[in-house]
């Protein structure tokens, strides 16, 4: 009997355990996308708090099911980058604000961002996880080329391992061309709707890809492929380059190339005959019949390819002939020849040419190095006397973006919303070609590990031939222009100072001692902007106030805060109403962009934040309404845990005595061990708060 008892206790006991902790669990599951929002207030409360908003509105569930699918999948994909909403307005609570926000009930759903507190557009890119992400990575920026519909004929290729894959998979099969561009290309732009017309005219016989190398992951290929100006289109067959396209950026033209290139380069050779190299000097022309047998008996040879129509061919010519008479002249032991590209493609295809002029060094028939570097009479000379390969080129140079420094490095999507929490901000506008930039650029960076902890500086810097609009708000004309932002547009102003680390440093001092007076000036409640029940708090007290083992309610502010500004008055009164029924709970304000040690210990991003703290630790953010009524039901949630633990622990004592004095009985062990256990889980809940 004694026995069954004890079963039946477990099974109940165990049953309420369930009760409380699967509900604590499913709690702590966070939404990604928000579904809860059904009024108007509520909604427009989330875009003064969130800037990177797109909503579904969803008037038909089960045809939009998919599209919910994919919806969730990006919430997750961009956490912490954009907030995502979906609302049913078929569900009778929502159904009024959809009908306010104007949303048509003709189609299944429709997708809608809103962009720093305002409508942006109507969202008119594919419904796919990547589509979705990139546009909320950059909502005001073009459509990127893969995405684009119109070019689905088009082989779009990521980067270099994609670009591998292709001349191993579909491009050994067949002939095809691949484009080098990049977005911000004006020539690249006028091409490709051509490009894309050309690959529809010959889908099914060629291959028209493209590769965008102004990523910074893509910089080697650029190295690799010798591009240095863009578009740069290169043909290939069966996989394997042949030579490059240097024909009219036109869809006809391209067509015309591909179906028979051969032809092609003939019908350049027809143009350019008359800028070929004369064979009237010394330099040696070869030829596929003649290539093998001249350099098998030169001991040094220098072998110039080359295309009648390049420019820079045409500046190393004279060079190149007048050294050859001098090498003749003087019985130097060597030889200069040069090969037309254009006439003998295979040859240089068999040796890599890949651009114009291109200079290789030969010894007795066999290929040693390339030697780009000797280019006038004298260099060309001395290096046929004493052959010596040239140190290799410098590794490519690594976009400042990808260098670790404290430098920020900032674009249109995230300016102003990095700069407007910023007190003190000093940005260098520049270009990575630029030479004075290069200079500066170390002196900035240096200057900025000085501040690399103070939370209110910041060192920016903006690649201006990326980001060309938002260079072009801030009149920039020249590089390196750096100008001062105070919390983004407070106060803007350009930086005429000097351009090493110690002028930087002391420039960012002055501004911090010249903001002194008014960082002290705010003492007092009614300075601050709040009734006499709240208490103020700085770096120096702050975590003296919230070590109390009572909860503190805290909200941090910037003076400059519009919604702060609006939300001072509730908290306010909220101050005085736990003041006046004794609550546990105290309210205090905190000036985060006056008391940076605070804004950094307690994580601030937004303002204004409200948290809850008790006995020096984190509790919980408040996300609610910014009334009164709201954040006092709040407070009181977190007092009435601590009443009700109280309770709970005045019970388990008496069940101590009790069961020592042997004063229970059955019905009290089952009353008392329940108990015990839901005083446990309160227990467990408020100190996890």
């Amino acid at each position: 009997m004694r026995c069954s008892k004890i079963v039946f206790i477990f099974f109940i006991t165990t049953a309420l355990l369930m009760q409380f902790i699967i509900p604590t669990e499913t709690k702590k599951h966070k939404r990604l996308v928000i579904s809860d929002i059904s009024d108007i207030k509520e909604f427009k409360k989330l875009l003064r708090t969130k800037t990177n908003v797109m909503v579904l509105f969803v008037n038909d569930i089960k045809s939009a099911h998919s599209v919910i699918d994919v919806y969730k999948d990006t919430a997750d994909a961009m956490k912490g980058q954009a907030t995502l909403l979906l609302i049913d307005c078929m569900n009778s609570e929502s159904k009024k604000l959809c009908k306010k926000l104007k949303v048509s009930s003709e189609n299944p759903y429709y997708i809608k961002h809103y962009k720093d507190g305002e409508f942006h557009k109507d969202y008119d890119r594919s419904v796919t996880v990547g589509s979705m992400s990139n546009f909320l990575r950059d909502p005001t920026g073009d459509l990127p080329w893969e995405e684009d519909p119109t070019a689905t004929d088009i082989f779009h290729l990521a980067d270099g391992e994609a670009l591998t894959k292709f001349m191993k998979g579909a491009a050994a099969y067949k002939k095809s061309l691949i484009m080098f561009y990049a977005p911000w290309c004006g020539y690249c732009k006028t091409l490709k709707p051509e490009y894309v017309s050309a690959a529809a005219d010959l889908k099914g016989e060629s291959l028209l890809a493209a590769i965008d190398v102004a990523k910074p992951g893509n910089s080697k290929i650029r190295q690799i492929y010798n591009i240095t100006g863009f578009p740069t289109l290169l043909y290939y067959e069966k996989g394997q380059y042949r030579f490059p396209y240097n024909g009219e950026n036109k869809r006809q033209s391209i067509v015309d190339f591909m179906k028979d290139p051969t032809a092609h380069m003939q019908k350049k050779k027809k143009e350019v005959v008359d800028e070929s190299w004369s064979k009237d000097t010394d330099v040696v022309h070869l030829t596929v019949e003649n290539f093998d047998s001249v350099l098998k008996n030169a001991d040094h040879a220098l072998v110039a390819f080359y295309a009648p129509w390049c420019g820079h061919c045409k500046r190393i010519k004279p060079e190149f002939e007048k050294a050859a008479t001098k090498i003749k002249s003087e019985q130097i032991n060597g030889i200069l020849a040069a090969v037309d590209a254009t006439k003998h493609p295979d040859l240089a295809s068999r040796f890599g040419v890949k651009g114009y002029p291109t200079l290789k060094y030969f010894n007795k028939g066999e290929f040693k190095y390339d030697a780009g570097h000797a280019r006038q009479e004298d260099q060309i000379i001395s290096f046929i006397k004493d052959p010596q390969e040239p140190p290799p080129p410098p590794p490519p140079e690594k976009p400042w973006a990808e260098e670790e420094s404290p430098v920020r490095h900032l674009n249109a999507a995230i300016f102003r919303n990095t700069l407007r929490k910023i007190k003190h901000s000093i940005v260098m506008f520049y270009a990575p070609w630029c030479g004075h930039c290069k200079s500066t650029k170390p002196e900035f960076v240096r200057a900025a590990e000085h501040f690399a902890d103070e939370l209110m500086v910041a060192f920016g810097a903006v690649d201006c031939t990326e980001e060309k609009d938002l260079c072009a708000n801030y009149d920039v004309k020249g590089y390196p222009t750096i100008k001062y932002f105070s919390y983004f547009d407070k106060l803007i102003q350009d930086y005429s100072g000097g351009r090493k680390e110690a002028d930087f440093v002391s420039f960012i001092h002055s501004q911090i001692d010249s903001h002194q007076t008014s960082e002290k000036a705010i003492k007092t409640n009614q300075d601050a902007g709040f009734g006499v029940s709240v208490q103020l708090a700085f770096d120096e007290n702050f975590e003296e106030l919230i070590a109390t083992p009572t909860p503190t309610f805290v909200m941090f502010y910037a003076t400059w805060c519009g919604h702060c500004i609006t939300a001072k008055p509730a908290f306010s009164r909220l101050a005085t109403a736990l003041k006046n029924e004794n609550s546990p709970v105290k309210a205090i304000a905190v000036d985060a962009a006056e008391n940076p040690k605070v804004a950094d210990l307690a994580g601030i991003e937004t303002l204004p934040t409200f948290k809850i703290f008790k006995a020096g630790k984190f509790v919980a953010n408040y996300d609610g309404d910014r009334s009164t009524e709201n954040m006092h039901e709040f407070c009181n949630s977190h007092a009435k845990v601590k009443d009700e633990f109280t309770v709970y622990t005045f019970i388990y004592k008496k069940a101590v005595i009790d069961i020592t004095n042997r004063h229970f009985n059955f019905i009290y062990l089952y009353i008392y061990v329940f108990l015990f256990i839901r005083m446990y889980i309160v227990h467990v809940s408020y100190l996890s708060r």
